[in-house]
């Protein structure tokens, strides 16, 4: 036996890495559209990727091995060429389904990275046992390994590219130089596969034979074997051609179901869409646009849109055109004169059309508004009459107030006159009963008065030094007569945080407390009142204090408890019984707000109620000021 050392053709060689090279970006390519697609286009691209790829890496096996010259004649078997063919391109559809379906588990990625290994190795020992020489093929182990090496390592490396591929190019084309790079590296690492098995290769043969006198040997011959090669490499290219016009085909029809949804969307819709260049001239616009306006589309067409405005809307409209041709979407609301020549009031949205990065149209969206802008117009001047209505009634209470009190106050003073004079009993009692009378109905007409002047904004609340302790003895002493005749207790309690002389509207805080305390005195038939005076916080000379005015009377129920403050608002015929307008807690509750404070009010009923507020005043050391 003697051992063949044969020698490779340099151009074979280079074109047989060149295939696997080429082969791998074609599969690389295809697979740029599996995730894409579902069912049985998907199907129908893994195939061909898969038997492109696979055919790819069969024809650079076989070149390799026509590469290689022995001085023997050498045979090819049919059967084992046919298996070699297949087992590539199953080794193939491993990582094409890795790219298109779910996330794999990593036992699903360890299948299918081994088997893309074997099938490799497999198809290339394969082709070698296909040899038919006049001797054996003998193997060196060392190079055997480094093969399967080889193979599993590309194996790897075609599966990381699937998952790298997944999460970097999802949704958008990989670049043509992520591609090539990815290709050689393949193609290389197959190659190399290849070579490194050839080396592992050691040929045997019978001396005799190798002088031509053995038997002729049976198989195809070189060839036959180049023939495959051709109609492979042939198939490869009409696969690739053929997935070219299916790509073609798949965008024409997507390009024609996106026009069909975008013209759908833009004919049928209600509001008034126009499509506009970027000087700003209408190039299409829909049916709706026409029936808004009342101008035909032909109209339209090759018009500044600005054309159908007033002067000022113009300006806007160019002033949000400049700002959409920078890419930032407006929205404005514009007027456009009819044909019949009322005036339509648009609220339009105008966003830009990109294309490759660049704006090549204008798209605007107009609603007619014009019955909202009617009914907004109404409102406005409901408001506005209702406005002046409440003025004209503000200022009417406070004239009357004025006529009516004048001659009240004449008829209280002259029953106080009447009362000095004789009179008997009846007379003296009925003479009390008309100063009683006349003095309720001045309370009432002061409220309104009041509560007139708080609304109508005619009430001024005065920063004046005043002394706390004061205020609080001048206000509690008009109830005195009162406490005693119902046996009531009357508490007061003042933090000692508490100033003793600040600057506020003392006579406001007074009618606050008087109508506070009044209800409490009203209400009240048995227990006590309490009066408790607490600083809240203090910022240098600003304080805000806290006044809680505390009963034991009949109490307040939850429901009504929100309405308290309301005008002209009382309990029930309970509370209706001690007389009053309703207005005393609405008026306290305004002082309050306008001496920047708020009020609140707690109870149940049975159980009294407790009313606090607060108010913003300022504390001062200047007692000479508060005396004068």
């Amino acid at each position: 036996m003697e051992y063949l050392h044969g020698t490779y053709s340099i151009p074979l060689v280079l074109l047989s890495v060149f295939i696997s090279i080429c082969s791998s970006y074609c599969a690389l390519d295809l697979s740029e559209r599996v995730p894409k697609l579902c069912g049985r286009s998907k199907s129908l691209w893994m195939v061909l990727g898969s038997v492109i790829m696979g055919l790819g890496i069969w024809s650079m096996h076989f070149i390799g091995m026509l590469a290689l010259h022995l001085p023997v004649d050498v045979r090819y078997h049919s059967l084992y060429l046919v298996l070699s063919i297949l087992l590539p391109i199953g080794a193939a559809w491993a990582p094409l389904s890795a790219i298109s379906g779910d996330a794999p588990t990593w036992r699903q990625s360890l299948a299918g990275f081994l088997w893309m290994g074997l099938a490799i190795a497999g198809m290339h020992y394969t082709g070698m046992a296909a040899m038919q020489i006049p001797g054996m093929i003998t193997y060196n182990v060392y190079w055997v390994g480094v093969s399967l090496l080889i193979a599993f390592g590309a194996s790897f490396v075609a599966f990381r590219w699937s998952f790298v591929y997944r999460k970097t190019y999802e949704g958008s084309p990989s670049s043509f130089s992520a591609k090539c790079i990815t290709a050689a590296l393949l193609g290389f690492a197959i190659a190399g596969m290849h070579y490194s098995g050839m080396q592992a290769a050691n040929f045997q043969v019978n001396g005799a034979l190798m002088h031509g006198a053995g038997e002729a040997l049976q198989g195809l011959d070189d060839m036959l074997l180049a023939s495959w090669i051709g109609a492979a490499a042939l198939i490869v290219l009409l696969l690739f051609a053929f997935s070219q016009f299916l790509e073609r085909r798949f965008a024409q029809r997507l390009a024609d179901g996106n026009k069909q949804r975008y013209d759908s969307v833009f004919e049928h819709n209600p509001d008034m869409v126009c499509l506009f260049d970027l000087s700003g001239r209408v190039l299409r616009a829909n049916p709706a646009a026409e029936r808004i306006s009342g101008y035909s589309r032909e109209l339209f067409v090759s018009q500044p849109f600005t054309r159908f405005m007033n002067r000022r809307d113009s300006m806007k409209v160019r002033a949000c055109f400049a700002q959409v041709l920078e890419g930032t979407p407006q929205t404005l609301e514009c007027s456009i004169r009819h044909r019949d020549g009322r005036t339509v009031h648009l609220s339009t949205t105008i966003v830009p059309m990109i294309e490759d990065g660049k704006i090549v149209d204008i798209y605007t969206i107009s609603k007619d508004i014009t019955v909202q802008k009617k009914t907004e117009r109404q409102l406005i001047e409901a408001k506005l009459e209702a406005e002046r209505a409440a003025r004209v009634k503000s200022e009417f209470l406070a004239v009357m107030s004025h006529e009516v009190r004048t001659p009240l106050n004449g008829v209280i003073g002259m029953s106080e006159l009447l009362l000095e004079s004789e009179l008997n009993e009846e007379q003296r009692e009925y003479v009390k009963i008309i100063g009683k009378s006349g003095t309720a109905l001045l309370s009432v007409i002061n409220d309104v008065l009041d509560f007139s002047k708080i609304e109508s904004g005619k009430v001024n609340i005065k920063n004046e030094p005043f002394h706390l302790a004061e205020c609080l003895q001048e206000t509690l002493r008009l109830f005195t007569p009162q406490i005693r005749h119902s046996a009531l207790e009357l508490n007061v309690y003042s933090d000692s945080a508490v100033p003793e002389f600040l600057i506020g509207d003392e006579v406001r805080l007074k009618q606050v407390l008087i109508n506070l305390i009044g209800n409490a005195v009203k209400f009240t038939e048995q227990g006590g009142i309490e009066v408790r005076i607490r600083q809240v916080c203090r910022r240098g000379e600003q304080l805000e204090l806290e006044f809680a005015v505390r009963d034991t009377g009949i109490g307040i129920p939850a429901k009504a408890i929100p309405h308290l403050f309301q005008p002209f608002y009382q309990l029930d015929a309970t509370a209706r019984k001690h007389g009053g307008t309703g207005l005393g807690l609405a008026i306290s509750k305004k002082l309050v707000e306008l001496m920047g404070g708020s009020i609140r009010a707690e109870s149940s009923p049975g159980n009294g109620a407790v009313f606090t507020f607060t108010i913003q005043v300022r504390c001062t050391e200047d007692k000479m000021a508060v005396r004068l």
